[in-house]
């Protein structure tokens, strides 16, 4: 058996093929010749460099990707301590909640007892839950401002339909004028409604934190 077979069977058996020479007559012939334990090692060196290669050198995207990427990202301030709520924020929100209770105590009569202007029991109930329903609304924005640009929409709605309404009977001598002045708290909570939301920070509106001191 030449070094010259042994090597090719070293070669097949690198290969994973069948090197046609048992592999116990390859390794005691590779034992007794260092030609071939040279050969064994070269081979072995130069297989594996033929089958792996260096990873490729990636740049370092991150920096790049942050900077596509961002404040969209990053977590929302938060909120300062009650202590920094600017004072005429807090103001109005106090102001707020006092309308809400002075139209809440209106609301009552005529949802608990049914005194409207001389109107039926049903409809005056039924004015009275419209009132409370937005005194509700009222007390909760001056507790959380930050929910101020869902319930403005809806608030607005009702005082323009309540104005409108109350200005169609008028007119047409159904109500007298003194009788819609109840109905001042309605106007007067929706102008201070408009004019705390113009006090918010950002952060309030991201972050429903403040409250009441």
């Amino acid at each position: 058996m030449t070094c010259t077979h042994i090597r090719h069977a070293i070669s097949a058996r690198l290969d994973g093929e069948d090197p046609g020479i048992d592999d116990a007559v390859v390794d005691t012939h590779v034992a007794t010749c260092a030609a071939c334990r040279g050969f064994v090692a070269s081979a072995t060196r130069l297989h594996r460099a033929t089958r792996l290669g260096a990873a490729p050198d990636v740049p370092d995207l991150t920096p790049a990707i942050l900077a596509a990427i961002g404040d969209a990202g990053q977590s929302p301030a938060p909120a300062p301590p009650d202590s920094a709520v600017p004072e005429t924020q807090l103001a109005l929100r106090w102001v707020l909640a006092t309308i809400a209770i002075v139209q809440i105590a209106v609301a009552v009569p005529a949802l608990v007892f049914g005194s409207d202007a001389g109107l039926p029991v049903h409809t005056a109930r039924h004015l009275g839950s419209f009132e409370l329903a937005i005194a509700v609304g009222f007390l909760f924005a001056a507790w959380r401002p930050s929910r101020i640009p869902g319930l403005f929409p809806v608030v607005a709605a009702l005082v323009a339909c309540l104005a409108a309404s109350s200005l169609l009977d008028v007119i047409a001598g159904n109500t007298a004028a003194l009788s819609e002045a109840q109905h001042a708290t309605d106007f007067a909570g929706l102008v201070v409604l408009w004019l705390l939301s113009r006090t918010l920070p950002s952060w309030t509106r991201a972050t429903p934190r403040t409250e009441l001191a």
